[in-house]
């Protein structure tokens, strides 16, 4: 299968009930350069759930290319979300079981 996907991760919840989550999963292009390249432009762009007032936004570039953790200060917490680039290399059958 052919073509690249950026990944986003985010934190969701509040207090202890916060968790992880897979939020969007979108086409970036034909190659792993230009998915990085997208992965870089949504992580300075994209508008996580968390927080309501974004204050400040900090991007850590991850030691696996195309992989970014951004933090986003809010007035009374901050959240992070993460970007990753990948390949789907398998989508399976509809097994007409809803979830």
């Amino acid at each position: 299968m052919s073509g690249w996907f950026i990944v986003i991760e985010e934190q969701s919840g509040n207090g202890e009930g916060r968790h992880w989550r897979v939020t969007n999963v979108a086409p970036a292009g034909d190659s792993e350069e230009a998915a990085q390249e997208v992965a870089l432009k949504t992580a300075r762009e994209y508008q996580p759930e968390h927080p309501w007032s974004p204050r400040r936004r900090q991007i850590y570039r991850m030691a696996t290319p195309g992989e970014f953790l951004v933090a986003v200060e809010g007035r009374t917490a901050t959240f992070h979300f993460r970007i990753s680039v990948g390949q789907r290399v398998y989508d399976g059958p509809e097994t007409g079981v809803m979830r």
